[in-house]
Order: structure tokens, then C-alpha cells, then sequence
């Protein structure tokens, strides 16, 4: 009884995930004085889901990325190059006097892919082994992308920690990745049993208090942000959807399958919001992270979307082919 209750209990956060970031932001925001202190458990529990999230990656499916020399190359140049150069100009259009705005959303386009995007890539049918090979490499990447990024477009050298902040990526990011496919050979349970699903339940719930500890930390911030929360819910929502085009664009301009073209586009648009916050309230001014925030609002609702289109384009290409055949 109690494993139907586990496999049951997952089942229903991974359907409500859309609900499960806002959530936290909620839970962050009110209960802040009994959270704003328990910084320490962040990268513990950032590291068992990096753990988790890697765990389900086989060799072969890592592998798989570097037979596709085209396709990963084109994701990382979207991810760490043109998207972010969308965010700037939203950002500039946006706004023009406040940098740190700017910042937030240039940061909250860089940061590595979230395993969502493999959940969504699985639901809509696209290619599910690429879309999770490269959430994982994107994130054993993040310790030296972030930094980099951080110097050379940001202009932080001065200010930025980047020994502790390499030796924070390594403890949250890179040995727990290495774990999760190093182990992922010996995993005794069934998949799909309460094992598994007990394990990422644990790691949804995670996820959870990460954001919602946070937001608690940066609650000042937040209050002052939200006087323009719709400019901000606004530039996101192009800087997302645009996101979503390139990816989109980019998979039928390289002709690929319709699986991977699919693949690629959940992948252009959704973000791992729980390193970006952690990275940008570690590491920035605290109005740096209301825009990262603010983002995991849109993310979900958005996909929730795309897949609508994507089902829809998916039926009609198969109608057209259907029409082509001789009767």
C-alpha cells in the first residue's frame, strides 16, 4: 500500500510541476523567517537532485551526444550564445536603466537546461535519450560556463568568487553528476517501481525547499520587485518564447528528425531556475535573482503550451502524409 502511495504521490508532482516552483515561491515568501537561515542545506540537497537527475543517464545515452557532432554543437552555441544575446536586447528594450534587471535575465538564459525539458521532450514524443544526455553534460559544463560567462560578458572579475564558486559547482554540479552515471549501471530496482519513484519524490521535494529558501533569503528584494513584476513577467515571456522559436527553427534548418527537432526546442526554453537562483543570490546583489524567480512562473505554463502546438503540428504532418499516399 504504502509503495502505491510513493509511485501515486510522484505521479502527481510530476503533472503538477507547473504548480510546484510557484509553490515554493509562495512558501518561500511567507514563511521566510523560519527559512532565511538554512542556506547550508541548499547544496546538499542541489546535489542529491544533480545526483537523481544524472542517475537516469545511461553511458550509451551520453555517448549518444557526441554521434550528433551538428546537433550538440548547435544546442550549446543556442543555449550559451544566442539566447542569452536575446535576453540582453529584452533587457535593454525593457530596461534601459536598471542593469541589474539585465543581468537577471541574461543569467536566467545561460544557466544549464533543465531536466524538465527531458520530461517535456518525453511527453511530446521527441527524442527523450538526447534531450536527458544533454541536460546532463550542460550541467557538468555549468562550472566553467558560468564563470567564464560571468568574467568575460558580465564583467564581474572584480567581485566574483570564482574559487568558491568552482568548489560550489563541484560539490553541487559535477561529483554528484559523475555519481549518478557511474551507479547508474547498478541500479537493483525497477525503474518504474516505488524505489524510483520514492527517490525522485524526495528529489522533487528537494527542488522545492531549494527555491523556497532562496526566495526566503532574498524576501526584501522580492518585495520591492514585485512593483513591476508585469514588465518583468512580460520581457520573460518574449525572451522564453523567442527561445523556444530558435530551438524550434534550429532543428528544421539542420533537417533533422521530427524527434529531435523536438528535443532541441525543450531544450532552448527551459532552464534549471533552481542552480540559476542559487548561483545568482550566491553571488550577485540580491536584485540580480528577482528576475531568475520571476522566470519560474512562466516556464511550465509556457511548455504547457508548446506541446499543445507540437501535438497539433505532429497530427497534421501525419494528415499530410496520410493524403500523399496512393489510395
Amino acid at each position: 500500500m504504502t509503495s502505491e502511495w510513493v509511485i501515486r504521490g510522484n505521479r502527481y508532482l510530476e503533472k503538477g510541476m507547473f504548480l510546484l516552483i510557484p509553490g515554493a515561491i509562495v512558501f518561500g515568501f511567507f514563511f521566510w523567517t523560519r527559512l532565511h537561515n538554512e542556506k547550508a542545506w541548499v547544496y546538499w540537497m542541489f546535489a542529491y537532485m544533480t545526483f537523481i537527475g544524472a542517475l537516469n543517464c545511461s553511458w550509451a545515452q551520453f555517448r549518444t551526444l557526441f554521434r550528433e557532432p551538428a546537433l550538440f554543437m548547435t544546442s550549446l552555441l543556442l543555449l550559451h550564445g544566442f539566447i542569452p544575446a536575446v535576453a540582453f536586447l529584452m533587457g535593454l528594450i525593457f530596461f534601459p536603466k536598471d542593469p541589474q534587471t539585465v543581468i537577471g535575465m541574461v543569467i536566467g538564459s545561460t544557466i544549464p537546461v533543465a531536466v524538465t525539458a527531458s520530461v517535456w521532450t518525453n511527453i511530446s514524443r521527441g527524442n527523450n535519450s538526447f534531450s536527458l544526455a544533454l541536460v546532463v553534460l550542460d550541467t557538468l559544463l555549468s562550472p566553467i560556463i558560468l564563470p567564464v560567462f560571468s568574467y568575460v560578458v558580465l564583467h564581474t572579475s572584480g567581485s566574483l568568487p570564482v574559487e568558491k564558486l568552482v568548489m560550489d559547482m563541484l560539490i553541487m554540479v559535477v561529483i554528484p553528476c559523475i555519481l549518478g552515471l557511474i551507479f547508474h549501471p547498478y541500479r537493483f530496482w525497477d525503474p518504474k517501481g516505488p524505489v524510483q519513484a520514492g527517490l525522485s519524490l524526495l528529489s522533487k521535494l528537494a527542488l522545492f525547499l531549494v527555491v523556497a529558501i532562496n526566495v526566503a533569503i532574498m524576501h526584501d528584494y522580492l518585495v520591492q520587485g514585485w512593483s513591476k513584476a508585469g514588465i518583468i513577467l512580460l520581457a520573460l515571456s518574449a525572451t522564453i518564447v523567442v527561445a523556444y522559436l530558435m530551438g524550434f527553427v534550429a532543428g528544421k534548418v539542420l533537417r533533422r528528425s521530427n524527434e529531435d527537432v523536438i528535443a532541441l526546442t525543450y531544450s532552448s526554453g527551459m532552464r534549471n531556475i533552481a542552480l540559476g537562483v542559487v548561483f545568482s543570490t550566491g553571488y550577485f546583489d540580491f536584485r540580480v535573482s528577482v528576475p531568475i524567480v520571476f522566470m519560474s512562473l512562466l516556464q511550465q505554463p509556457i511548455a504547457t503550451v508548446v506541446n499543445q502546438l507540437l501535438q497539433r503540428r505532429s497530427k497534421a504532418e501525419q494528415v499530410r502524409l496520410e493524403q500523399r499516399q496512393p489510395s
